[in-house]
């Protein structure tokens, strides 16, 4: 049954919105009375607008959730850097406040998985160390980061995210942000030109997180090109020109990590029947581009031939037995939350020459993380990647064999898109608490809260109808 706000809401109308607009009027006139000011009527419309847009949300929390997202995956400087970390903390703040009202008002249950009961361990234990972190304004700023991914994606996407059409508004917003990645890549090589051999960059944003956020876009477009549709050919089409302008944007990106989880993901694809034909097409693609155009994979083709020093992982090896030796020194409670990037110079020094850095980067999650909080910490943090893992292959075999036929592409690109994902992630420098991590355990959380039920009985009336 809906509350009495939300009907009222409903018989709002258009006598509501002439009210409004008289009243708003009479407020700007009279303010000049008592305040005289040019600005006035700026600000008043400015407040009614945010109240407007305040109002939408409470009645909608799941957009907030939906922009929280959109500003997330946005690549770094697409906006100004403070603006945009500024905006991600707003906007989760605010999609929190918005889902809470709606829990309260509409006494809606809450569903916490086990995933979310481990993080919240885990951040209870990461406070701890906290106690013996040297650098105590850095696992500070960890904290927050863990906290606000926390909140997200383990608790307001697997609460938020109940209905077929509140998943498909999830992975438009998912596509939307990669055709924003693949355009504005193509702006910016149109203006400024590419140089076959060279790193294409984005913007501010790392040349490794282009691959990644592109290969997350592209298995949401795939998702949606295989749902039943009107437009059905046109769907297919923007996917398979999704796939081959990925596929581009990653080879001149120069990202090994990103190959890599491109070139895995693809052929996972080709283990399921759904997804099995676009294993085939992104092979086709990528077989044809050598042929055709293979200047465009030069610069990832010279990135694994030349590598650094002799190093196939870049001199990640040094980095991972100087975190070893880290870990064997702090083994019960490691160095702190967000400490390890600085205690690790001294052990780095003695391996390798740091050039005088006050940090320097694990390039390792695992590693990163149990440096940090010890044995139990790295326990508490794997049990939540494992216990996600395990809720989506429970529920791929609950649903497999019924009806809940929107679900079959989703659980074959989303385990492919984690095999694919994975292989970037366990040698990427700083993705223990990336929001992209976060994601990809919330995808494999959405199955769980989903109410297959009530969509399978939307379709039988739509279907008597």
């Amino acid at each position: 049954m809906k509350p009495n706000f939300l009907i009222g809401s409903l018989a709002f109308g258009k006598w509501g919105i002439v009210v409004l607009t008289v009243g708003v009027a009479l407020l700007i006139a009279l303010s000049g009375i008592f305040y005289p000011s040019t600005l006035i009527p700026l600000y008043i419309l400015g407040a009614v607008i945010a109240a407007l847009i305040g109002y939408v949300l409470l009645m909608n929390p799941v957009w907030s959730l939906y922009i929280a997202l959109f500003i997330a995956l946005l690549p770094m400087g697409t906006i100004p850097e403070n603006l945009q970390s500024l905006l991600n903390r707003a906007i989760a703040v605010i999609a929190m406040g918005t889902w809470l009202f709606d829990v309260i008002f509409k006494r809606r249950k809450i569903s916490f998985t086990a995933s979310a009961l481990f993080m919240l361990i885990f951040l209870a234990w990461a406070n701890l160390t906290m106690f013996w972190a040297e650098n105590f304004s850095a696992g500070l700023t960890r904290l927050q980061v863990y906290l606000l991914r926390f909140l997200v994606f383990l608790i307001l996407i697997p609460n938020e995210i109940k209905s077929r059409k509140q998943l498909d508004g999830l992975l438009d917003v998912m596509s939307l942000s990669g055709w924003v990645l693949i355009v504005s890549s193509l702006i910016a090589m149109l203006n400024n030109g590419y140089m076959p051999g060279s790193r294409f960059k984005l913007f501010d944003a790392n040349e490794n997180s282009l691959g990644v956020l592109a290969l997350l876009a592209m298995s949401a477009v795939l998702i949606r090109s295989s749902h039943p549709s009107k437009n059905k050919s046109l769907r297919t089409f923007i996917a398979a020109l999704f796939v081959l302008l990925t596929i581009g944007l990653v080879a001149v990106s120069g990202s090994r990590g990103g190959s890599i989880s491109v070139i895995i993901a693809l052929a996972a694809f080709w283990l399921w029947k759904s997804s099995r034909p676009w294993g085939k097409f992104g092979f086709a693609i990528l077989i044809l581009g050598f042929i055709v155009t293979p200047f465009v994979f030069k610069t990832t083709i010279d990135r694994f031939v030349q590598v650094s020093g002799g190093s196939v992982l870049g001199g990640r090896e040094i980095l991972w037995q100087a975190a070893w030796q880290l870990i064997t020194q702090h083994p019960l409670g490691g160095v702190g939350i967000g400490n390890a990037p600085y205690s690790i110079v001294p052990y780095v020094t003695l391996l390798a020459s740091t050039s005088g850095k006050d940090s320097v980067s694990l390039h390792n999650p695992v590693l990163l993380v149990w440096s940090e909080t010890g044995f139990l910490g790295i326990g508490l943090y794997l049990a939540v990647l494992t216990s996600a893992l395990v809720s989506f292959i429970k529920h791929w075999l609950k649903y497999g064999k019924r009806v809940a036929q929107y679900l079959t592409p989703y659980f074959a690109f989303v385990a492919s898109l984690f095999l694919g994902y994975m292989a970037s992630w366990i040698k990427g420098g700083g993705m223990e608490a990336d929001f992209t991590y976060f994601l990809m355990l919330a995808l494999l959380l959405i199955p769980s809260g989903l109410n297959v039920e009530a969509d399978r009985d939307e379709d039988r009336a739509l279907t008597q109808k």
